[in-house]
């Protein structure tokens, strides 16, 4: 961890990093962007790019789309990668 001025701060997270989080979320049920968000700490934007990726590899599919809720699951694809912890 870096400090500056008295004020501790987190490391950057790399995007592996972040999307195994995303999916060790998705792991524990359905979810949509802004509960993620939540979970991973990573704001809303960045979920969502995050999850646009994991969609496209076949590791997360959304399950729900209407104009006010999107919400996301893991594949059996996504449940074995995260298993041999790698994305």
């Amino acid at each position: 961890m870096r400090q500056r001025k008295g004020v501790r701060q987190q490391s950057k997270r790399t995007f592996t990093t972040i999307r195994h989080q995303i999916l060790n979320s998705l792991s524990e049920g359905q979810k949509n962007i802004n509960k993620l968000s939540d979970k991973t700490g990573v704001n809303w934007r960045t979920t969502r790019n995050h999850l646009i990726f994991l969609i496209g590899m076949g590791y997360a599919r959304e399950v729900i789309s209407t104009p006010q809720v999107r919400i996301f699951e893991i594949t059996s694809f996504g449940m074995e990668v995260l298993a041999r912890n790698g994305i």
